[in-house]
């Protein structure tokens, strides 16, 4: 897996994209004095994009597998404080759509990436079984 660098990989760059994005709607408004809510939000966007780097750079595919799926869990942890933001009126109904959207396309990126990865991982797998058992 450690073919290329996370830098490389679509997923990180999307994740990336929106970390940046939730850190320039947290550094404003009432986010600037609710620092529990900024910072737990902030933590979970950057270990999405953290989760992605980390498993490319691991090098195999169980562990990048491990790290993708940890990267979703973050996504959700993402939505649900987002969600609790927009509620407590920390951020209007377009921005959270457009975060919403976000998390989105880079949870079907990272599904779509684990299901690559898993057939890769078959394939190999069942080549080298099959060639065992002749």
């Amino acid at each position: 897996m450690n073919e290329y660098k996370f830098e490389e990989e679509e997923t990180w760059k999307l994740a990336r994209e929106l970390a940046w994005d939730v850190y320039s709607v947290t550094s404003r408004g009432v986010f600037e004095s609710d620092y529990l809510m900024r910072n737990s939000v902030r933590r979970a966007s950057f270990a999405i994009m953290a989760n992605v780097a980390e498993g490319v750079e691991k090098g195999g595919q169980s562990a990048f597998i491990r790290h993708l799926s940890r990267a979703k869990d973050e996504i959700g942890e993402l939505q649900q404080q987002l969600q609790m933001a927009q509620e407590c009126g920390s951020i209007n109904s377009a921005t959270q759509a457009r975060l919403e959207m976000m998390m989105g396309s880079l949870g079907c990126m990272i599904s779509a990436l684990m299901t690559s990865i898993n057939h890769e991982f078959i394939s190999v797998e069942t080549v080298r079984l099959n060639y065992q058992g002749s």
